[in-house]
Parts: structure tokens; C-alpha cells; sequence
């Protein structure tokens, strides 16, 4: 009877199904804690932390995952910045995942059968869609070009058969790519490929929401098909990426905040005010993101392309006053920066030969104190100086989001910001440039 009574109690043990993920990460030594998140669109940074283990002495982590964990895609991250170090997975709420990551091949999934139909899958078909390099060189027969396509239409077909009733089929399915009936130029793919880009993807699939996916896809075709050199057709594609996500401000949102980033880093101003103006800026009102907005105001104000915002000089002028060059460097400094006491002497010294009407040097002075700051300027008599009193949290720095120093600003006659050098060698690129 006792053994009766200690088996009942034990019974629920077995009902519940607890399910774990462990992995092992090497070389160990690069890595310390682990952190598991949830892909999560209407969460702040698309993904909602769950918790963090530690590795032990052989590089191994484990997590036990609560039974009301719901299926879905999930996040691994054991580095900063978290975009380069992470991966996701599948979990289906009804497996145990396994996983070996090394620093240079990256992660294979060793158990859970989503996780490893979905990483066969994407590698026979990268393997697949290589002979699509050289398919379409003249000297290819139409029966090895039909032999190729059918190939990959082949290995396309087999996983999504293999991976029906599966969360990864909704993964799989996107990457179906069109099909020509016969032999066809390059120029003539890429344009049926652009047509039908989205034609397998579902921006209301709920399973592809909860992802990166349908962030990715977009993104993607907007820098496939799109050139830096023709500007109406970027923005084009933009807007055609915007139409096919539909009714999803998340993912829209995403996307948007990923290209205007990249505008701005290419100081792309006609891209970045496109994007902002037409789709960011009401995106972030609406869903709050005050931080954003914020972003988007100090780089239309001091962005490549901008008017520089005027300050007071110390002589009772205004920046915007100055009519005696054709161009002029503006300087954020401090003479407490170990930078900066590097840096402005070899600006300097590489202006000493430059002509005052051609470049006009403005020194911004970010300080606590006006000393030591009276006595280095004495080394520059031919800059115009600028007192900044309260250091980062002077108005104008604010105005020019200045978060380091030296940071340099290179302005036509007209106060308009060409350029935003990020180095002294840039800068001295610049300057040669604008020199001639």
C-alpha cells in the first residue's frame, strides 16, 4: 500500500512536461553568460527577456523552461552588440533543444526536429541557389538552365512536405523563389524576381510575426533591388515595401527605423527626411517612442544636407553671420580632451598652407571652466573661439548632438552641412576635396 501511495504522488511529476535548452559554446573562454529573450514585436527592442545562465568550466550552459512557455521564436545572445552576437531558434513547446556553437562556424542544432529541418533546409538550399551564379552566363544550354532552376524548385518542394504541421514550414515557405518556364537574361530574372519578392510571404502569418522574418524579408528587398545612385527608385522600393507588410506598425516600424539608419550613415539626408517624413515620424507618435523622435529632430537639424543651427561667437556675431569664406570647419572641442589636444594641432598644422577665404575654422569650446581653456587657444590665433560653458550639457552642443569630442563639421558660404568627417583623416580628405 506504501508503494501504491508514493507512486500516485510521484504520477504528476511525469505529467508535466518541463523542457530544456543546453549547448555548449567554444572556445569557452569568449564567452561568460548567456541570455534567452522572446522575439516579441510590440515589445521595446522587438524582444521580451525571459532570463541568463552562466557557463560552467567546460563551456556548457543549460536553461529549464517553464511549461507555459508559449512556441515561438526565441533569442540566444552571449555578446554586445546583441546583433552580432545571437542566435535564434524555434521552440514548439514540445521539445528538448540541443545546440553546439563554435566562435567561427556559428550554431548546428543537435537535437529538436524544427530547429535541424529548418538548418538543413537552409543550407541545401544556399547550396542549391550557387549554381544561380553562373546559370546565366550566354555559353549555358536552356536544358542545364531549366536543370538548375528545377533543382532548386526540387529541394524547395521536399522541405516543405518534410516540414508540414511544423512551425518551420511557415519559415520555409518564404523562401520559394520564382520559377522561369524558360531560359531567360539576368536582367529579365531580376525583374521577375522583384515582381514576385513577396508573393510567399504572409505579413498576417502569426507564427512569421513573432520573428525576425518578416523584418528581414522587407529589408531586404529594398537594398536588392534598389541603387545609391538612382535615389527616386530607392525610395520607390521603400514605399513598395511599406505596401506589402500591409497592416503591421511593428514590423513596418522595424524596417523603417533599419533604413533610415543606414541613410544616415551613408549621410544620405534625401533618403533619411524621406523616410521620417513620410512613415518614421507618425510611427513613433503614435506608438510613443519619444526617444526616436528625438533622434529624428537632432538629425534634421544637424544632418548632412542641414542648415547648421546658429549660435552666438564670442565677438557678438552669429555663426550664420560669417560672409568671409567659401567654406568653414566647425570644431567641438574641449581643452580637457587628451583627442583634442592630439588632434587640433595637426589641424593645424595642415590648414597653416590654406588660403582664410577658401576655410574658416570655428572652435567650439566645450568646458567646465575657462581655464585651461584661455591659455590653449592662444595656440590658435587664426580660429574663430567659442566659449561652450557647461560642457556636454551646453545648448549648443545638445543642438548638434555632440557626444564626443573632437567632432567636426565642414559647412559651405551658406552655413549648409557637406560634410561630417568621422576622422582626422577624413577630414583631411575633405578638405583637400573641397580645396580644389
Amino acid at each position: 500500500m506504501k508503494k501504491l501511495v508514493l507512486l500516485f504522488f510521484a504520477l504528476p511529476c511525469f505529467c508535466i512536461s518541463q523542457h530544456t535548452i543546453s549547448g555548449t559554446f567554444a572556445p569557452k573562454e569568449q564567452y561568460s553568460k548567456v541570455f534567452l529573450y522572446k522575439i516579441q514585436p510590440d515589445a521595446e527592442d522587438y524582444v521580451t527577456y525571459i532570463s541568463y545562465t552562466g557557463l560552467d568550466d567546460k563551456g556548457k550552459i543549460g536553461f529549464s523552461l517553464d511549461e507555459e512557455m508559449e512556441p515561438g521564436m526565441y533569442q540566444l545572445v552571449f555578446g554586445i552588440p546583441r546583433i552580432a552576437n545571437h542566435f535564434d531558434f524555434i521552440y514548439d513547446g514540445n521539445e528538448d533543444i540541443s545546440f553546439s556553437f563554435k566562435e567561427k562556424e556559428g550554431v548546428t542544432f543537435l537535437s529538436s526536429e524544427e530547429n535541424m529541418l529548418l538548418q538543413e533546409y537552409d543550407t541545401r538550399f544556399n547550396e542549391a541557389k550557387q549554381l544561380l551564379t553562373s546559370v546565366f552566363a550566354p555559353d549555358v544550354s536552356k536544358e542545364t538552365f531549366i536543370n538548375v532552376f528545377n533543382a532548386i524548385e526540387a529541394v524547395q518542394t521536399t522541405y516543405e512536405a518534410k516540414s508540414e504541421d511544423m512551425l518551420a514550414n511557415h519559415f520555409i515557405k518564404t523562401g520559394r523563389i520564382p520559377i522561369p518556364e524558360k531560359k531567360i537574361s539576368q536582367k529579365e530574372y531580376n525583374a521577375l524576381e522583384k515582381e514576385e519578392f513577396f508573393k510567399n510571404v504572409d505579413f498576417n502569418d502569426l507564427v512569421l510575426k513573432e520573428s525576425f522574418y518578416l523584418v528581414n524579408i522587407p529589408i531586404s528587398y529594398i537594398f536588392k533591388f534598389s541603387s545609391k545612385n538612382d535615389t527616386q527608385s530607392y525610395m520607390h522600393n521603400i514605399d513598395n515595401a511599406m505596401t506589402a507588410i500591409g497592416d503591421n506598425p511593428y514590423v513596418k516600424k522595424r524596417v523603417l527605423t533599419s533604413v533610415w539608419n543606414n541613410a544616415v550613415a551613408d549621410k544620405d539626408m534625401e533618403v533619411a527626411n524621406y523616410i521620417s517624413n513620410n512613415y518614421l515620424e507618425e510611427m513613433s507618435k503614435e506608438q510613443g517612442d519619444i526617444k526616436l523622435l528625438d533622434e529624428i529632430a537632432t538629425y534634421k537639424r544637424a544632418g548632412v544636407g542641414a542648415i547648421a543651427p546658429d549660435f552666438n561667437l564670442d565677438d557678438g556675431r552669429k555663426l550664420s553671420d560669417l560672409n568671409n569664406a567659401k567654406h568653414y570647419l566647425l570644431i567641438f572641442w574641449s581643452s580637457t580632451c587628451s583627442h583634442c589636444l592630439k588632434e587640433i594641432p595637426e589641424v593645424k598644422k595642415f590648414l597653416a598652407n590654406k588660403d582664410k577665404h577658401t576655410l574658416q575654422v570655428v572652435a567650439f569650446g566645450l568646458e567646465n571652466d575657462e581655464h585651461p581653456w584661455k591659455d590653449t587657444i592662444k595656440m590658435y590665433p587664426d580660429f574663430i573661439q567659442v566659449y561652450g560653458a557647461g560642457k556636454w550639457d551646453n545648448a549648443t552642443a545638445k543642438e548638434y548632438n555632440i557626444t564626443a569630442t573632437p567632432t567636426y563639421f565642414v559647412l559651405d558660404a551658406d552655413k549648409k552641412i557637406v560634410a561630417k568627417p568621422d576622422s582626422l583623416e577624413d577630414l583631411e580628405k575633405t578638405i583637400n576635396t573641397i580645396a580644389k
